[in-house]
């Protein structure tokens, strides 16, 4: 009987080690990073009709997160909708994933589209922006930056570098190098900040190409993202995307 109740009581130790050790769910919200193709047109009986953007000139409209299948056999997947510059809503994940599928519907059928890097544990947020060698949405790079409140809180701001080299961020009263492909997280001292933009040249020389100022409230939380312009010829190579968003309410501590 001792043996019995040794055992039973290390096979219990063993499960709720495993539970521990296993990653909680996690949330995840996607960024379509990038510009809008030139607006297309054409006249049909003297008529004007836009016409649909070429393919790859913008991402997909629906991407699916597959899930596996359910206790019938059937496969699941969550659903969100990418709109260049605007964060989707938060979708629900298992942890421990490293890699992240995401797929597309292509002739009543989904197909695998982009797989993207994530951290084990932690809530995050995904951008995803056309390759800029094949310059096709076909083709997507991304970043994964952690995005859970404690370490984006409200009144913080952060600075994504998403060029392939290094920029510098004079923001407020202090200069701050953001590696490329990185971002740091920095509060936001006042109301109105001002802030100056750098990048390395070809001659590895600092040229500014953002001055102005970031406005957000207490109960706010900015993104500055840096990203190579992809539109035909751009007059501007390098371009700021300056978002801000409500920070999400702390969840309620219960009493033990």
């Amino acid at each position: 009987m001792k043996f019995l109740a040794r055992w039973c009581c290390l096979v219990l130790a063993l499960g709720l080690a495993s539970a521990q050790d296993k990653p909680a769910p996690r949330q995840v919200r996607f960024l379509a990073v990038g510009d809008m193709p030139p607006f297309r047109q054409e006249i049909r009986d003297g008529v004007r009709y836009e016409l649909e953007a070429e393919p790859g000139t913008i991402p997909p409209r629906l991407i699916h997160i597959p899930l596996g299948k359910d206790p019938v056999g059937e496969k699941q997947s969550l659903e969100a909708t990418l709109s260049l510059g605007a964060i989707t809503p938060a979708l629900k994940i298992p942890g421990g994933e490293g890699i992240l599928t995401i797929q597309t519907k292509s002739a009543n059928s989904l197909i695998d589209w982009h797989k993207a890097t994530l951290p084990v544990r932690g809530d995050c947020l995904l951008l995803i922006w056309r390759d800029p060698q094949k310059n096709t949405w076909e083709a997507a790079r991304s970043l994964a930056v952690v995005d859970d409140l404690t370490t984006f809180p409200a009144g913080s701001v952060r600075l994504i570098n998403l060029l392939p080299t290094t920029s510098r961020f004079a923001f407020a009263d202090r200069s701050l190098d953001v590696k490329a492909g990185s971002a740091s997280i920095l509060p936001v001292p006042q109301s109105t900040t001002p802030v100056q933009i750098s990048v390395l040249d070809a001659e590895q020389q600092w040229r500014v190409i953002y001055q102005s100022a970031i406005s957000q409230n207490p109960t706010e939380r900015g993104n500055v993202i840096l990203y190579k312009a992809d539109g035909v010829s751009p007059r501007t190579p390098v371009k700021v995307l300056n978002l801000r968003e409500r920070a999400p309410t702390p969840p309620m501590k219960t009493a033990p």
